[in-house]
């Protein structure tokens, strides 16, 4: 059936039903069909006028004549206001900032939300803390913090710092610095900013307390200290220093994160323009994020440090420089291979200093170093031309650093089951041999006792040296420790031949049923070892006067040297009981944790498991159903 077809409705008008209703007009026919189309008229727009002051601002300006709205109610003074002489466009004086952080500095730091409410906010009157708001600003000019040494942050005209809690204020007249006590020194301008007096004296107490620590020691004590006097010193690195000390000093709790925060952002405004002084307080500033528990932001700073330092060339050494300045090269670039334990922990993926791109010699002694003199110590590697007088307690710490790091690689390697349980033994001997040629490379008043202790000039250089060579005999033995957290699987250690686990080049031979303990006891021994140097440390250290500090590495050891002797003491190469064992763990190694790294916030993990290891151990596990026999 042939479909109709469709029609329009007749209930819906059309365009042209005027036309068909009788009206006529001019109008072409298709253009009486299509109906009048409006067409818009273009009208002439007219620009508003923006005063400077709003431009400036970057704010919506109502282009009133004579005086906008906003310069009125902000009492500004106004572009429209000036006179016909003037050029356009320019205003007669730049607008005021007048947006101030509200928030207290607790609040700030830990970017919660405050209120203000005064004299504490609520967020601090719940928690109990105290609350610190920044003083008041006193009216002046705010500028970017400059570097005298030519290391200057760009700033855009008219945009905000990321850093605006921090401003400098610049006066005509300032005070006197040295007539300021500290606490008046670190509010000193209205600002939290350190003032000459302040840094001068975290300069000073830098190189007393923390210059002596293997990795702090990359700085020249007259130079740094010449150029604070002439107000030379690079800015961030003056930051950094601050920052730094106060922490480890326990200072103004409040200002040294903003101390640290304003270094790294110098730091990272200028990333594409490295220099030493960055580098130098960029490394500061890891070791503050990782003493304050900020672990992934030190991890991601690290590698930002290690590309500085190959950009710089740091690991060749440069003969047409002064002994000096290549000295101090040197440290930086040593001081960078030691914080490099903090991340690789014997991963190769994560290290940031492969010593096979390393082309340097060793640190020097540091009568050296203050005098300039020219010498040669000797590389990474011992040789035969090694000049052992002018290496001194810093190129031996370097090398056992090296030695240390190798043997975890090792450790790592063999409970993986990546190491062949037949040369497990003979690499152990090699580590024992190269231990031992460390040891003999030692002048006699380096080798330990207790007199050289005391009469020890940098005791903390000292200590930290011998704590380290015990401690790598702990990693290279603790694998044998049947049943222990870091021991090498069961069916490996099953295989590898009796022979094969030695016994000490310096003890005493065994008998071949003690064979099978010798080396369980060799770990104990020398984990015992290490909480005797930490006694001697802590019953020899001066009554009063200076404040001795050591380097977290040594808190790692005094750790693990007490789980050892706790997990040692069921053993049957045991030489201590159980309950001997526990007090040595907190007496000495509790007691020394908490003492001597307070304001570590990457310590803190260690003493509470320190505290529940020995609930743990007071029960004895089941005698393995397959113990070795000789």
């Amino acid at each position: 059936m042939p479909l109709r077809p469709l029609r329009p409705s007749q209930s819906t008008p059309r365009v042209d039903d005027d036309d068909d209703n009788g009206c006529t007009g001019q109008a072409p026919k298709a253009e009486r069909r299509l109906g009048p189309i409006a067409i818009p008229t273009a009208l002439p727009r007219t620009k508003r006028a923006t005063c400077s002051q709003c431009r400036i601002r970057k704010v919506r300006c109502d282009g009133r004549d004579g005086l906008c709205q906003n310069c009125d109610r902000l009492g500004f003074e106004c572009s429209f206001q000036q006179s016909p002489s003037k050029s356009p466009g320019r205003y007669l004086k730049s607008p005021e900032r007048r947006r101030r952080m509200q928030a207290c500095i607790p609040c700030h730091l830990k970017k919660t939300r405050c209120h203000g409410e005064l004299p504490s906010c609520f967020n601090c009157t719940r928690k109990g803390q105290e609350c610190t708001y920044p003083a008041a600003r006193k009216t002046g000019v705010t500028t970017p913090a400059a570097a005298p040494d030519g290391d200057r942050s760009s700033t855009t005209p008219g945009r905000e710092t990321p850093v605006q809690h921090i401003p400098i204020v610049v006066r005509e007249n300032p005070p006197s610095p040295p007539e300021l006590d500290r606490s008046t020194a670190e509010k000193v301008s209205g600002t939290s900013l350190p003032d000459t007096a302040t840094v001068a004296e975290h300069i000073e107490d830098y190189f007393h307390h923390l210059y002596p620590l293997p990795f702090f020691a990359f700085l020249h004590k007259h130079t740094v200290i010449r150029r604070c006097r002439d107000g030379t010193v690079n800015e961030p690195l003056k930051f950094a220093i601050c920052a730094i000390t106060s922490l480890h000093l326990q200072r103004a709790p409040h200002y040294h994160p903003l101390w640290a925060q304003e270094a790294e952002q110098i730091i990272l405004q200028q990333i594409g323009r490295p220099s030493i002084f960055h580098l130098q307080a960029l490394l500061l500033v890891i070791r503050y994020r990782i003493e304050t528990g900020e672990f992934p932001t030190a991890f991601m700073l690290a590698a930002l440090a290690a590309r500085t330092a190959v950009a710089l060339r740091l690991n060749y050494e440069r003969s047409e420089l002064a002994f000096v300045a290549q000295e101090a090269r040197r440290r930086l670039f040593w001081a960078l291979y030691l914080l490099d334990d903090y991340f690789c922990v014997g991963l190769r993926e994560f290290e940031l200093c492969p010593e096979e791109t390393i082309y340097l010699q060793l640190p020097c002694r540091e009568e050296i170093f203050e005098a300039g003199q020219q010498c040669h110590t000797g590389t990474l590697r011992p040789s035969a031309s090694d000049n052992i007088a002018a290496m001194g307690l810093r190129g031996a710490y370097v090398r056992l650093i090296s030695a240390r790091r190798a043997i975890m690689r090792f450790n790592r390697r063999v409970g993986l089951g990546e190491e062949s349980s037949s040369t497990i033994g003979s690499r152990i001997q090699q580590f024992e041999q190269e231990l031992a040629r460390l040891r003999a490379a030692l002048s006699p008043e380096h080798q330990y006792s207790v007199s050289n202790l005391t009469l020890s000039e940098w005791p903390a250089q000292f200590v930290m040296l011998h704590m380290s060579y015990y401690q790598c005999h702990c990693d290279l033995y603790r694998m044998f420790l049947t049943g222990y957290s870091e021991a090498a699987p069961s069916g490996l250690l099953a295989n590898i031949p009796l022979q094969d686990r030695l016994t000490s080049p310096h003890s005493a031979p065994k008998a071949t049923t003690d064979t099978a303990n010798s080396v369980q006891a060799q770990c104990l021994e020398h984990a015992e070892n290490i909480i005797r140097i930490l006694g001697d440390f802590i019953t020899n250290r001066p009554s009063g006067g200076k404040l001795l500090l050591l380097e977290r590495d040594a808190a790692v050891c005094a750790f693990e040297s007490a789980r050892l002797v706790m997990f040692g003491a069921r053993l049957l190469c045991a030489t201590s009981t159980l309950e001997a064992s526990i007090h040595k763990a907190r007496a000495v190694s509790l007691h020394f944790i908490t003492a001597f790294f307070a304001y570590s916030a990457s310590t803190r993990p260690l003493p509470p498991s320190h505290q529940h290891i020995p609930e743990q151990l007071t029960k004895r596990p089941p005698t393995p159903r397959h113990r070795a026999r000789p």
